[in-house]
């Protein structure tokens, strides 16, 4: 296997030579390409950054909402305008809120809603205090969803 053509090496690309002419077609259509590449770049950039400012903006906040039931104590503090706080679980105040009016609920319990915009989300637990009358622990799945309160009478 000392000579033919066993003896060379392969090849695996051309030797350089002069640049073949362009078509005609492709003459016509550099310009257009490239603009036309450049453009959809710029709109594919506007997307992802829309998307990611869109995204950071939501993942960072979330709108806390839930119902109280309405004790059958009349001598309770808990009303229509009585004051909710969300807090962290380090005590930290993240939204004030009121109770809404009464309203007849789904099995026709009486019920005051509530809603608080801009709570920071990704935290461990909230603890939503109702009117210095009583508190519980809930989950931001839980408020983000729309937790359901009972006071203890």
């Amino acid at each position: 296997m000392t000579g033919g053509h066993y003896g060379s090496r392969p090849q695996y690309w051309l030797e350089s030579g002069p640049m073949l002419p362009q078509r005609r077609w492709q003459r016509t259509t550099r310009s257009p390409v490239i603009v036309i590449s450049v453009l959809a770049a710029l709109a594919l950039t506007a997307v992802a950054v829309t998307a990611l400012v869109v995204g950071w903006i939501n993942s960072t906040n979330f709108t806390a909402k839930g119902v109280v039931i309405c004790p059958e104590a009349t001598a309770t503090r808990i009303a229509p305008g009585a004051p909710v706080a969300i807090y962290d679980e380090t005590g930290a105040e993240l939204s004030l809120t009121t109770l809404g009016p009464r309203r007849s609920g789904v099995d026709g319990r009486c019920e005051m809603p509530f809603s608080a915009r801009s709570v920071d989300a990704g935290l461990s637990g909230y603890v939503v205090r109702v009117a210095d009358v009583f508190q519980e622990t809930v989950s931001e799945a839980a408020l983000a969803n729309g937790a359901v309160l009972r006071p203890v009478e």
